[in-house]
Parts: C-alpha cells; structure tokens; sequence
C-alpha cells in the first residue's frame, strides 16, 4: 500500500532471496542455506516461523497470500 514496513535483518534477507528468485519455488532447504547459511544446524521450522512474521506485515490476508505462497510439500515462492 506504499508504506513502509520494518523488516528483520533474516526478514530482510527472505525479501531479498524473494527478489534474486522471482517466481521460482524455492524448497525450505534452499531458503534455509541462502539466508542462514549452510552452517546453521538448527530447526527446519525456523523457514515458516519467519515466513509467517513477514506475512503478517506484507500480506492484506495472511489466510490468502498473494506475495509468499506456498508450494505444498515443496517450500514458498514469490508470487503466484
């Protein structure tokens, strides 16, 4: 809506993987490795946690999202 929004540094780096990838369905793996880097040995569920918080600020209804979608089974992807 032209406003700005407050973004996280790792919501800020969803954004910009988002970008470089437009339209492409990126697995929760890949996301995982682009954003946190291929060291992190943490949780899968970290990918959904912060692709929920970056919908609650950038989707007019988080329970249809046309920016992030899902791609089920798979991970997100900018776009329909």
């Amino acid at each position: 809506n032209g406003e700005r929004i407050k973004l996280t540094q790792v919501e800020y780096s969803i954004m910009k993987m988002f970008m470089e990838n437009p339209g492409k369905a990126l697995s929760r793996e890949e996301i995982l490795d682009m954003v946190w880097g291929r060291d992190y040995f943490g949780e899968l569920k970290i990918v959904d946690v912060n692709i929920r918080r970056l919908r609650l600020k950038i989707e007019d209804n988080v329970q249809n999202p046309t920016y992030i979608t899902t791609v089920w089974g798979y991970g997100y992807k900018w776009g329909f």
